[in-house]
């Protein structure tokens, strides 16, 4: 039973370290792209890699932790996440140090906005991630389960809205300093909150309409 538990974490943990790596890469092209809407739009070979492989991304799985059964480990998965983007991060500013700067400004500009303004946009992120996330799921065989995950992460990120992993690596490309990074912390506690609260709320919203049709 215990090396069954163990197996379990540690299959949990391993999909979401590539959970990570992929938005890291999808934050790379975004970065390293000059124009924004080409960037967002290559930015969504993050979070399609991560639906059609199974891999465990925070902002995709914390919308089901109250209502599925076999619920998601969602802390597992955010320091999986974590690690993943740290590690993508690491290894590109030394090949990519260019990106430091453009991170630099990005995060500073981030880390500027009040409490109320990033828990607001986050929240708008995580009503977005789920339903890219359930679309795809309803329709993982059709062109509009891929519509939706492009059309979804495209918005948010051309929106200006705030996704916790994707800032993960951000703050990694950034980060110079301990105090730095103490402040980067924070900044991704309140996103992950703000996250999370869309995520359940259009769970509970679209959950309560499926419901009162049946």
């Amino acid at each position: 039973m215990e090396n069954e538990k163990a197996a379990q974490f540690f299959d949990t943990l391993l999909k979401a370290i590539g959970a990570g790596i992929m938005i890291g890469i999808g934050a790379t092209v975004f970065l390293a792209s000059e124009n924004k809407v080409v960037g967002a739009l290559m930015f969504t070979v993050g979070l399609f890699s991560i639906c059609s492989f199974g891999l465990n991304l925070f902002t995709g799985k914390i919308g089901y932790i109250v209502s599925n059964k076999n619920h998601p480990d969602c802390l597992t998965i955010w320091v999986g996440n974590f690690i993943g983007c740290i590690l993508t991060g690491a290894l590109v500013r030394i090949a990519r140090p260019e990106l430091h700067e453009t991170a630099l400004k990005m995060v500073n500009a981030k880390l500027e906005k009040s409490f109320i303004s990033v828990l607001i946009l986050s929240f708008f992120c995580g009503i977005l991630m789920y339903a890219a996330v359930e679309n795809f799921r309803r329709h993982k065989d059709t062109i509009s389960g891929i519509f939706g995950v492009v059309m979804c992460v495209a918005v948010f990120i051309l929106s200006g809205f705030e996704h916790s992993i994707a800032d993960m690596c951000y703050c990694v490309f950034a980060v110079d300093s301990a105090s730095y990074a103490g402040r980067s912390i924070l900044f991704l506690l309140i996103v992950t909150l703000g996250n999370s609260i869309g995520a359940l709320a259009l769970r509970a919203i679209t959950e309560g309409v499926i419901k009162n049709k049946n």
